[in-house]
């Protein structure tokens, strides 16, 4: 199910994605099939953001966003918005004496956390 229709392709781009069904493959034209492949496991393996699968499967950009509105339209991806979308600057609490780039986002990982923590501690 989508969160919401895509009105364009930036909004494909910045959602999380997620593989709900599979496409029907074997249909595909020969020179697809291999690309809708690598990208459905990928998105069937873990949500990624539609701007950043090129990079991680080494293929152009515009054909992944070709391949990307294609699953849209048949109706295999789920679009979310990304935690950070409506990114609004996180202020430090005001007892807070760490330097800005210290301070922890909710979305930073376990070891990026502990990393400015021992960082901070020197």
């Amino acid at each position: 199910m989508n969160a919401t229709a895509p009105t364009s392709t930036h909004e494909i781009q910045f959602s999380l994605l997620r593989l709900t069904n599979w496409p029907n493959i074997p249909q595909l034209p020969p020179e697809d099939m291999v690309d809708m492949a690598r990208i459905c496991a990928l998105l069937s393996w873990r949500a990624t953001a539609g701007v950043i699968i090129a990079r991680i499967l080494e293929l152009p950009k515009e054909r992944v966003q070709q391949i990307l509105l294609s699953l849209h339209a048949q109706g295999c991806l789920n679009l979310q918005a990304q935690p950070g979308a409506q990114a609004t600057a996180q202020a430090p609490a005001a007892n807070d004496s760490r330097p800005v780039e210290l301070t922890e986002s909710p979305h930073d990982s376990f070891i990026t956390k502990i990393s400015r923590r021992l960082a901070a501690q020197n």
